[in-house]
């Protein structure tokens, strides 16, 4: 599995929220593609992941 191009250790029944909370990260402060999926801030879904996803997460930053 990768995730932001970077190996992510699978395990059995792991979730996209399960690694949301693995990164200590706000559901309604990120953006997350995953397969052919976009899931906007605060609408990401609990789905299943499988061995060979590729996730890419992106947070939200204010600027100034």
């Amino acid at each position: 599995m990768q995730l932001n191009g970077q190996h992510y250790p699978y395990r059995t029944g792991l979730t996209l929220h399960a690694i949301i909370a693995d990164l200590g990260l706000r559901h309604d402060a990120i953006v997350v593609m995953h397969r052919d999926d976009v899931y906007k801030r605060g609408k990401i879904p609990d789905v299943p992941l499988e061995q060979d996803d590729v996730i890419e997460i992106v947070r939200m930053m204010q600027g100034g």
